[in-house]
């Protein structure tokens, strides 16, 4: 895998926020015979994954926390300052580990050019994991809160964007959608197109009750949940909506996220006394498989604006949990069209909250058909999340790539 002077391990698999599927990467290409370090940021709030070695690892894997500082993602000086502190790790870590090659996923921009910068003087591969176009999404945002933002500092953090993807020895896109957005930016470096996927044997087909439905006194309720990050790219008033269409004595629509759309959940709650609404802290991943098999329906939502380039990594959860899915989401979107395929659910256009209400109800009632959509959403990933397939497609275009 390419060129470095006394490299220490092989690969730096690098996921700023510590999702399930990167995890179980790293664990299938160390069971190929790799020495990889897994490194995550646990101090950015999201619903993680299994982030620790097990009994069952093998031997050349290991995980890295590399800072479980706060990371300020909502605040723009807070979030330049701590991508700034976060880049400083990360780079030195990788100068401690030299690495042959660094696979980096979701890194924010400041952080992975320092990165990029180490792993030249370094002479490690560079393996730029998309999956998202994180300049274009800062660029709509300081262009919704100031024109000349937009187009001078918005820009220019597209640009680095672009930049980045141009050094690299190798890009690895989520959808085919990306390979005509990297040619517009004249992006001409290898690249490997990898769907996202969920771990099968982490997360599992259950019922209620269980441990978890008990616990939060949801046995013999109908429940819809909705788990994971509520950003920029999130309308929560679409929840609003859902919470204000179901029945308070026998439904409950669960929110397990944090942050500013679990703000703007808690008081919509207070001034509109929605009863039927639950709002939960994040859990433990041990307990996932219990969340997802307490609903009946998994809600995924995705603004307009977010477009081809933006995946929701729990709709692939909730395909492994086997449950019906109900979203908000883009037509053109990878996700939409994979819940479509699996024949798992229905979707609606963002912003459409009476139809996306109605959807969810009428699906929630409706046990028969959430019961069929569920099976096939199981059925469906069982087909498509191959993760030892995965691993041995990205080791062999790591080796392709490698720099001279």
């Amino acid at each position: 895998m390419g060129t470095s002077s006394t490299p220490n391990i092989d690969v730096l698999v690098h996921d700023f926020a510590g999702h399930p599927f990167e995890a179980e990467l790293s664990r299938e290409l160390a069971r190929l015979g790799l020495n990889v370090v897994h490194a995550y940021c646990g101090g950015v709030t999201t619903g993680k994954g299994n982030l620790q070695r097990t009994e069952d690892d093998p031997a050349g894997l290991s995980f890295l926390d590399i800072s479980d500082l706060a990371f300020e993602r909502y605040s723009t000086l807070g979030r330049v300052r701590s991508e700034y502190r976060y880049g400083r790790r990360l780079s030195a870590a990788a100068r401690s580990l030299r690495p042959t090659a660094v696979l980096s996923a979701n890194t924010p921009l400041i952080a992975q050019a320092g990165l990029w910068a180490t792993c030249g003087r370094i002479r490690a591969d560079r393996i730029f994991w998309l999956q998202d176009f994180l300049g274009r999404g800062v660029r709509a945002v300081f262009t919704e809160r100031n024109a000349l933002l937009g187009a001078t500092v918005g820009r220019a953090i597209e640009r680095l964007e672009t930049t980045l993807l141009r050094r690299s020895n190798g890009i690895i896109v989520i959808a085919d959608d990306f390979l005509s957005a990297l040619q517009d930016r004249r992006v001409k470096v290898p690249t490997l197109v990898v769907e996202n996927w969920a771990p099968l044997d982490e997360i599992c087909m259950g019922s209620k009750p269980n441990q978890w439905s008990t616990a939060m006194g949801l046995d013999g309720l109908r429940v819809a949940i909705y788990s994971g990050t509520l950003g920029l790219k999130h309308d929560p008033e679409h929840l609003v909506a859902a919470a204000r269409a179901l029945d308070p004595v026998s439904e409950r629509l669960v929110v397990i996220t944090e942050g500013l759309g679990r703000d703007h959940l808690e008081r919509a709650k207070a001034a509109e006394g929605l009863d039927a609404l639950l709002l939960c802290d994040f859990v433990p991943y041990e307990q996932l498989s219990d969340v997802l098999s307490t609903a009946e329906v998994c809600i995924v939502l995705l603004e307009e604006d977010a477009g081809t380039f933006s995946v929701p990594s729990k709709v692939l959860s909730y395909l492994a949990a086997g449950r019906a899915i109900v979203g908000a989401m883009p037509a053109a979107n990878l996700a939409t069209r994979t819940i479509a395929r699996a024949g798992a659910g229905t979707v609606v256009t963002p912003g459409s909250y009476a139809e996306f209400a109605s959807s969810l109800v009428a699906l929630l009632r409706d046990g028969d058909t959430s019961v069929r959509m569920g099976q096939d959403a199981r059925t469906y990933a069982e087909s498509a999340f191959d993760a030892a397939g995965i691993a041995a497609r990205v080791s062999e275009f790591v080796t392709r790539c490698a720099a001279d």
